[in-house]
């Protein structure tokens, strides 16, 4: 850890720091696509940004309430708030996808997953989530793409905030911030806590497994010139979670009564920005992440472990604008992975990376043309080269644009394929293991009607997986195949009225067995209308998530259909009432085989503003 830090301070003490430079103003920009800021209208592939309006009028708690409206991620949550929550995004296991904190990079080792379910959405200013594989920029796991959590920086004069929330299965929350800017320095602080007795994680328990979250974090800038700046963030959040066994046998959740799981998770990132001279900026970041879980259950010898991960990253990033339209991006990434599971092995992996992409915008910017390549050198499969070109064709007079991708992805073996000890019942890890690999096409169109009244997206993709990890021991045999569609409209019906549905069609086939992937439900659509009048807004939206084949329970799941409300009132200036009602017709479903989902429930709360 105290590395990372010498070389970002380091790396400024020896720097010069050039005055005058001109910043560049966009209305709406993208930074996860290409690791650079570009409009959303010139990146290549296909992004969702969740800004934080919508975070707040869904009155989401947590991220993966905002994440599961998403009709290109399916949301795997193995019981109520709090309990493990991965995603799948177009197809893509949970392993498969990059989930960043303000651009570091998180997830646990030893399973090369990132559990979404304990991240609060208080300190949440916008998530970008990038489709397709995004390897060639940022390597490892980002087969199926990126999400990237950004949270809130401090704006404006010093003010604070206080939310209190309750609702049903005895749930509630407070949460606090306080926050302010400068001309030199931006800050923001913010704590959290949450309890809910909960529901059964068992579809056939009866015994509530509860859960409880305290979360504090901040962020830090300071910009002395125009041409020099530095942010430092920090997460830390522990909770604590009640747990239900598995019967391997019965395929099915089973209640326990003593199994309990608490968890300590830190992240920590700083990142430094430099100008030398107009044409060359240079990010240097340094992450630091570390999850420490404790499991124990006086009831059984096998629900008891303690698992401790961690990542330190260096990316040294340079960005060379060398005309209006032409931007070279080369850099260098160093990752330090480590991981232990008490009692059966620890183990550290470092990988180095080395990247470069070209931005060109052709044709008075009616042409945009994005390729790189990149080459990672992993400690234990050696050397893996990735690639992707994309275009995007804008015809300005008829507001329609045209684009269409072509990328390579890897995913490195985690930990516990590599290093799980052999029993004298055999299994173990792989030592040998290759990468699983991925290649990826997508086309599409988008088209605005009417001034932007309608809005119209399309696009069509298709990704293949070889060397797929399979088996155990694990060995690489597996190969499978995503195809689909994705649609989405954008319908402002008045000033006050918005209208947004959108469908995703995905076929996907285990190419070994002849199924469909696990949990991938084929269909899903979504609708949402937002209504706007004076200091009152209403959020309301119904969700339909197709039949899906679980290979864990060995039975396909039913499809289901959901109807969430959601909306805020305005009473002062400083004092804002909120509420929402989730699974209105309280539909009993599933998205993991036995495991329980929340019926009806409804929470309303207070936000004040000093």
């Amino acid at each position: 850890m105290y590395r990372l830090w010498w070389l970002l301070i380091l790396f400024f003490a020896v720097s010069p720091v050039w005055a005058g430079g001109d910043s560049i103003k966009i209305k709406e920009v993208v930074i996860s696509a290409s690791k650079i800021e570009e409009p959303v209208e010139e990146t290549t592939s296909r992004v969702i940004i969740i800004h934080r309006e919508t975070i707040e009028l869904k009155g989401a708690e947590f991220v993966v309430d905002v994440l599961k409206d998403v009709p290109e991620i399916n949301l795997i949550q193995s019981g109520g708030q709090g309990k493990l929550a991965d995603v799948i995004l177009r197809g893509g296991a949970p392993s498969q996808l990059l989930v960043m904190i303000d651009g570091g990079k998180v997830k646990l080792t030893t399973t090369g997953t990132f559990d979404f379910s304990g991240i609060t959405s208080d300190d949440v200013e916008r998530i970008e989530i990038v489709k397709g594989p995004q390897s060639t920029i940022y390597g490892s796991e980002a087969m199926a793409g990126v999400i990237n959590i950004i949270t809130k920086k401090g704006r404006d004069k010093t003010h604070a905030d206080l939310v209190l929330e309750g609702g049903s299965f005895d749930t509630y929350k407070t949460a606090a911030s306080f926050s302010g800017a400068s001309e030199i320095v931006n800050y923001r602080f913010t704590a959290s806590y949450f309890s809910t007795v909960g529901i059964s994680i068992s579809k056939r328990g009866d015994e509530k497994d509860g859960y409880k979250n305290a979360s504090f974090s901040t962020k830090l800038g300071i910009k002395p010139s125009d041409t020099f700046n530095i942010e430092i963030t920090g997460r830390y959040y522990y909770e604590r979670s009640e747990l239900d066994d598995s019967n391997f046998n019965l395929r099915q959740s089973m209640d326990a009564l003593n199994y309990v799981q608490h968890g300590h998770h830190f992240v920590v990132s700083g990142k430094g920005r430099l100008y030398l001279f107009d044409i060359w900026e240079q990010i240097l970041t340094v992450s630091n992440t570390k999850d420490s879980l404790k499991t124990r259950d006086t009831d059984t010898s096998w629900n008891n472990y303690d698992i401790i991960t961690g990542m330190e990253t260096v990316d040294w990033q340079h960005n060379f604008y060398l005309s209006e339209s032409y931007t070279l991006t080369a850099g260098f990434e160093n990752r330090l992975e480590k991981g232990e599971n008490v009692g059966n092995f620890s183990k550290m992996v470092y990988n180095n990376g080395f990247y470069f992409n070209n931005k060109l915008s052709l044709f008075e910017d009616w042409l945009h043309v994005n390729a790189g390549i990149r080459l990672d050198d992993h400690e234990t499969f050696g050397r893996k080269y990735t690639y992707r070109l994309g275009v995007v064709y804008d015809i300005k007079p008829a507001d329609l644009r045209i684009l269409a991708n072509y990328g390579t992805g890897f995913r490195a073996p985690t930990f516990n394929e590599l290093f799980w000890p052999a029993t004298p019942w055999g299994g173990g890890g792989n030592p040998d293991l290759k990468p699983e690999e991925t290649d990826s096409w997508e086309a599409g169109i988008g088209k605005g009607f009417f001034n932007e009244k309608v809005v119209l997206t399309a696009t069509y993709f298709n990704q293949k997986y070889e060397n797929l990890i399979d088996g155990w021991p694990p060995v690489n045999i597996g190969r499978a195949e995503v195809k689909g569609i994705e649609a989405a409209l954008s319908v402002k019906i008045t000033d006050n009225l918005i209208v947004k549905p959108s469908y995703t069609y995905m076929d996907t086939e285990d190419k070994d067995t002849g199924l469909r992937l696990t949990r991938r439900p084929k269909d899903k659509f979504n609708i949402t209308s937002q209504y706007s009048s004076g200091n009152v807004t209403i959020l309301a939206g119904y969700t339909f998530v197709g039949k899906a084949y679980d290979s864990i329970a060995i039975r396909d799941l039913a499809s289901y259909s959901l109807i969430n409300l959601s909306g805020n009132y305005k009473l002062t200036k400083n004092i804002k009432i909120f509420g929402r009602i989730d699974n209105l017709l309280d539909k009993n479903y599933e998205s993991a085989g036995g495991y329980n989902s929340p019926g009806f429930s409804a929470f309303t709360g207070v936000k004040l503003e000093i």
